[in-house]
């Protein structure tokens, strides 16, 4: 029934002189004799071949997928970095998956070579109507090999403050403090500043306490210390710092620093927000709204003439 099985027990030479084309091993595999006439038959043969293929190549993408998965739960077992653990399964999946495909097109009796030529001619002509990919992915490897931040850093970027969730080769996640995830381009982040609020363990926290200019702004002082002091989650080295920081319109400002554990900073804002506030209502020190005088100068000098 197999025309193979007849060519691999034919062991004569033929007499004439013409060459006889080799068949290939799918050829001899998949070169079933349904009685049809031959472009039909061949055909048929051509589409059995081409679904082999394709599901043994979706049995090998899933093998793959398996493999890869796995090599990723090692990683993390390791505690190897997740920004390096994400790139490495990333890359490896996608690269082993396009090398099955390539060899899939080998098989079905397709030149590799001009398959090859040919994704570059589509890569130059991509290339050049898709320069802000390229930077994109450009800016992807310089994130991957300089590391300015990794996964699980705080940043802030092109407007937006995130926690880093997945670097990718084209874009880098960001999710926000109320859960969106915004996707930014690697060109971008590459291009523009970013503030990495994680690489350093602690940070300072900077706020401004306005008090009227008739209060005492030495108790005011003595009031946000005295806070300081009592809070746990401040640093006492660099100790904190309570000056003036500004003569305003209607107000005297207060500057006050302290520094904390990078992981305090929000608790530590909020809480000195609210206990400066009820500790300068206990003491009687007004926080004045933007006040405005206005001087009639003229008009005080004639009714100062008049009452002569």
């Amino acid at each position: 029934m197999f025309r193979f099985l007849s060519a691999a027990t034919d062991t004569t030479v033929p007499e004439t002189g013409e060459v006889v084309e080799e068949l290939s091993l799918f050829d001899k595999i998949f070169s079933f004799d349904w009685g049809l006439p031959e472009p039909i038959q061949n055909f048929v043969n051509k589409c059995i071949e081409v679904v082999v293929v394709f599901i043994v190549l979706l049995i090998l993408c899933k093998i793959v997928d398996m493999i890869t998965k796995r090599m990723r739960k090692r990683m993390i077992k390791r505690n190897v970095e997740k920004t390096i653990v994400q790139v490495v399964y990333y890359l490896s999946n996608k690269i082993v998956k396009l090398l099955l495909l390539l060899m899939a097109i080998g098989f079905l009796g397709v030149d590799t070579s001009s398959v090859a030529g040919l994704i570059t001619a589509a890569g130059l002509g991509v290339s050049l109507a898709v320069q802000g990919t390229l930077s994109n992915f450009a800016g992807g490897i310089l994130i991957l090999f300089l590391r300015p931040f990794k996964v699980d850093d705080f940043i802030e970027c092109q407007g937006t403050s995130g926690t880093v969730e997945d670097i990718r080769i084209f874009y880098t996640h960001l999710r926000t403090p109320d859960n969106k995830v915004v996707l930014i381009p690697n060109g971008a982040l590459i291009g523009g500043n970013v503030i990495n609020y994680s690489t350093k363990a602690t940070r300072r926290v900077d706020l401004v306490f306005a008090i009227d200019y008739e209060a005492d702004y030495k108790q005011a002082k003595e009031i946000i210390l005295d806070v300081c002091a009592k809070h746990q989650l401040i640093l006492e080295d660099p100790a904190p710092a309570v000056r003036i920081a500004e003569w305003a319109a209607s107000s005297i400002n207060l500057s006050c620093k302290v520094w904390v554990k990078n992981e305090n900073y929000w608790d530590v804002t909020f809480d000195l927000l609210e206990t400066v506030y009820d500790e300068m209502n206990k003491a009687g020190i007004k926080i004045p709204y933007n006040q405005l005088e206005i001087s009639y100068r003229d008009a005080l000098k004639q009714q100062e003439k008049e009452n002569k």
